[in-house]
């Protein structure tokens, strides 16, 4: 009986543990450096993806950042609009938002959505690139790739030029190879997998999130703020991102 009543404090007090990584998280801060034929001013960018019903902090960060990017599913099936507007707004305070769709958003009323995002200006991107701080070398190209549209890719980069610095977000990372394969992207950014959401050792259903640098890319898989369906956390904790963008110039490689 003793080593019952162990058995299930052990499970209650691991069950306790993964409900309090759920709620919590982690800032991770990275310098970056991408190829620039035109150089541009460093800047800082908030990433944060995978909100699903969590309620962002009003202090969330605690030195400024130039842009946010919202890497998909901020809300999901029972959010509340006022949380959703509420967490946009606590965006905003922080600096300019740029948004992909998720799978989980349109699970809230769309059209609803858009008109908090257009209220709050938001700028959301739906197959498109902007240019960043008035550079037109510098592009930011999101991709609603849940919106399953065959022309998806080719409208996003249909402004691109070869010589422009890109950075590269959708909300799920299987859309990287397709980057590689016919076009082309110096940051790529991404959440969607939670991490795997619950990991035992080094397996989950996902791989856990990371950066990695490679030759010519690097590319972000978020473990992401949030969850969905189970509340729980194990071996991939909630995170969110800041990262230090600089220029490197292709004449000093």
């Amino acid at each position: 009986m003793k080593y019952l009543i162990r058995i299930a404090l052990a499970a209650l007090a691991l069950l306790l543990f993964m409900v309090r990584n759920a709620f919590s998280e982690k800032l991770v801060m990275e310098t970056v450096e991408l190829r620039a034929a035109k150089p541009f001013k460093p800047f800082k960018l908030l990433f944060i993806a995978d909100v699903h019903r969590r309620v962002i902090r009003a202090d969330l960060l605690d030195s400024p950042v130039d842009i946010v990017i919202i890497g998909g599913d901020l809300a999901e099936r029972g959010v509340p609009l006022e949380r959703v507007a509420e967490n946009i707004r606590r965006l905003m305070a922080i600096a300019p938002v740029y948004f992909v769709w998720g799978n989980n958003d349109r699970e809230v009323d769309e059209a609803s959505l858009r008109q908090i995002f257009e209220q709050s200006g938001v700028i959301v991107l739906d197959d498109r690139s902007v240019s960043l701080f008035g550079n037109e070398q510098l592009k930011l190209v999101g991709l609603d790739h849940f919106a399953y549209k065959p022309d998806g890719f080719e409208n996003a980069f249909k402004n691109v030029k070869a010589n422009d610095t890109v950075l590269f977000v959708s909300h799920t990372p299987f859309d990287f190879w397709k980057v590689k394969d016919a076009y082309f992207a110096d940051l790529l950014l991404a959440g969607h997998t939670h991490g795997g959401q619950i990991r035992i050792g080094p397996f989950g259903l996902f791989k856990k999130g990371s950066m990695k640098v490679k030759k010519d890319r690097i590319e972000l898989i978020s473990n992401g703020f949030g969850t969905t369906t189970l509340h729980l956390r194990l071996g991939a904790q909630a995170e969110y991102h800041v990262l230090t963008v600089r220029p490197k110039i292709e004449a000093d490689k």
